[in-house]
């Protein structure tokens, strides 16, 4: 798949950037006892940027500020982390340090005054293998028991995507979706069957779907024409026109690796048939993903089925309970 840092970035600051979203990541990601000290109001996303006093800028990906109960605040910054090869030095807790020691600075030199407001890093995990930095500052140090007392320490959180579940990643739809998207991006057995699996109706009532799937465009590049059909399916009419334009101008230009032959030919083609025959085949996938193996009749009724008529069960059978509102509007 296409590994694109900028591509997985924007991804999460799509995510993340509404306040309704954001509350809902931190409420499942903070330790319950801190989740216990947040105010109703949502988190404010912050300017993630800082100049410190040898005017270099430091950046982090995003910041928020957490309201909490006693009229206070802490102050969240989250960094996403793709790289999965092994470094030879720790790169995570360093870069925490930094950005601690200057927002608590820029806090001071905007007259805030004591005592510094909280901060409690997290770190959302792409990566492929497993998580090697230790989970403290401490623990970048060996030293005998009377140096103790001399050595920083704080903690971060880990938001390990390959290591949770699919169904785990959130309580949200459209916020689960997104992150199994990022998730899968790095590759995974039965990828297709996953992203329809999670793909449900509310996911299509975000409005921001369609960024979410131009980013599956962008990114997955193996995933097989019937699953992406079948993924833009439910979108509106215009939603739906501009994702297929960009499917096309994306093969075309074999800016996606490792294409099937098959779905090059068939966009170049344009043909009826091949068209006919592509939209049942995305319908079988959909359909036998969601119900599992299907009747002989129905399997009869869409190898007869026209172009439109295959395009109308599609989007039915996306977000369909039954087999039966599949091909009866008057069930749907």
């Amino acid at each position: 798949m296409t590994q694109t840092g900028s591509l997985h970035d924007h991804l999460i600051k799509l995510l993340l950037g509404r306040p309704a979203t954001a509350a809902t990541f931190l409420r499942e990601r903070l330790p319950p006892d801190i989740v216990a000290l947040m105010a109703p109001e949502p988190p404010e996303l912050m300017p993630g940027s800082f100049i410190d006093g040898g005017r270099r800028s430091h950046h982090t990906d995003l910041l928020f500020r957490l309201p909490l109960t006693s009229g206070r605040s802490a102050f969240v910054p989250v960094l996403i982390e793709h790289v999965s090869r092994r470094r030879s030095h720790p790169v995570v807790l360093p870069k925490l340090m930094r950005y601690m020691a200057v927002m608590g600075e820029k806090h001071l030199e905007d007259g805030h005054g004591l005592p510094l407001p909280p901060v409690i890093p997290l770190v959302i995990y792409q990566g492929a293998k497993p998580w090697s930095e230790a989970p403290n500052y401490a623990g970048l140090y060996d030293v005998d028991p009377p140096l103790a007392p001399f050595v920083p320490d704080f903690a971060y959180l880990m938001f390990d995507l390959g290591a949770t579940p699919d169904e785990d990643l959130s309580t949200q739809a459209f916020l689960r979706f997104g992150l199994a998207v990022l998730k899968l991006a790095r590759g995974s057995p039965d990828v297709a069957g996953r992203l329809l699996t999670l793909a449900t109706e509310e996911v299509y009532r975000d409005d921001r779907v369609l960024a979410l799937l131009r980013y599956v465009a962008e990114v997955y590049a193996e995933l097989d024409r019937t699953t992406m059909e079948a993924l833009i399916a439910p979108l509106a009419n215009e939603e739906h026109s501009q994702m297929t334009t960009l499917l096309q101008r994306l093969f075309a230009e074999g800016k996606a690796e490792g294409l099937a032959e098959g779905r090059v030919e068939a966009f170049r083609e344009g043909e009826a048939n091949g068209l006919r025959k592509g939209k049942a085949d995305s319908l079988l996938l959909v359909l036998e993903q969601k119900f599992g193996p299907l009747p002989q009749d129905l399997l009869e009724k869409i190898e007869d089925a026209d172009l439109a008529t295959l395009e109308s069960w599609m989007r039915r059978g996306v977000l369909a309970a039954s087999l039966d509102e599949v091909t009866d509007p008057n069930r749907a």
